[in-house]
């Protein structure tokens, strides 16, 4: 009698095989000068592992989280075709599978996975979940993708606000629970959920995502977060800290040093103005 674990790993591997016969690197363009690429097709969990967005504003890998100390997450993989771009080119449907070894009751290692059907904007390289990978099964009709169910999808629709991320974890006690709940809303990357929302118009929102997600110890994620809005707000007094602070616990204590100094310098600087008004 099968397992539950032997039969997933069964059926990652089939679907592996039907999808990519061809492992070459591949490449999705859109419309305006964006595309995706594909690269390093990995045999054991059926995807390719490196992805990468390229656009006219820049380019960065997608689905790469780091993990507390470690500057990559293993087991992460993605496959795609020229069949899931939608009719204007503005988006791709991409299967994304969170895979992993475990080891079952008889002490056997085998694979375990999670599948997700996602949409990738071609344009400027955000990712957006739909559902599981059964959404990713069927065809675009017009700027609509529709499932096999008759179920269609309109582009884009909703999504997590850093606004949203902040209200649903307000009641959170635990750090580490927090920071694994923001964490699991940002499985595409710092840089593509910025592309979904611009840091522009969320920096108070962003810094403090970033404070949680040190505080959860995820120094390498929030230290993404703040490497973006330094050259936004280099300004911002709480932000100083908060990257000293994560500098610090990451052994770069000479990098953390003039961020410790700048924000006792500006610590000091709001005090004697505090004090200036007090004498009037």
């Amino acid at each position: 009698m099968f397992n539950k674990y032997y039969v997933v790993a069964l059926l990652v591997l089939l679907f592996a095989r039907l999808s990519h016969a061809d492992t070459e690197p591949l490449e999705i363009n859109g419309g305006n000068d964006g595309m995706l690429q594909f690269r390093n097709f990995d045999e054991k969990y059926g995807g390719w592992s490196d992805i990468k967005y390229k656009g006219a504003t820049g380019e960065f890998n997608i689905y790469m989280v780091p993990s507390k100390m470690v500057t990559s997450e293993e087991g992460i993989v993605a496959s795609s075709d020229m069949d899931m771009v939608s009719p204007d080119k503005k988006y791709v449907m991409v299967q994304r599978t969170n895979a992993g070894e475990v080891t079952d009751e008889e002490g056997n290692k085998i694979i375990s996975s999670q599948a997700y059907c996602d949409a990738v904007s071609l344009e400027t390289g955000c990712v957006k979940n739909v559902g599981s990978a059964l959404q990713c099964d069927g065809v675009w009709q017009g700027q609509k993708w529709k499932i096999t169910t008759g179920e269609t999808f309109d582009f884009p629709k909703g999504g997590m606000s850093p606004q949203y991320l902040l209200s649903e974890v307000a009641s959170v006690s635990s750090n580490e629970s927090r920071s694994d709940s923001l964490r699991d809303s940002f499985f595409m990357g710092v840089s593509s959920y910025m592309a979904c929302y611009p840091p522009e118009k969320s920096i108070s929102e962003y810094n403090d995502i970033g404070f949680y997600f040190a505080q959860g110890g995820e120094h390498l994620l929030a230290m993404q977060i703040y490497n973006r809005l330094l050259s936004l707000a280099p300004d911002r007094v709480p932000l100083k800290l908060n990257v000293a602070d994560s500098l610090w616990a990451l052994g770069k204590h000479d990098e953390a040093k003039p961020y410790y100094a700048a924000y006792r310098e500006a610590m000091l600087k709001k005090v004697g103005q505090v004090k200036s008004l007090s004498e009037l």
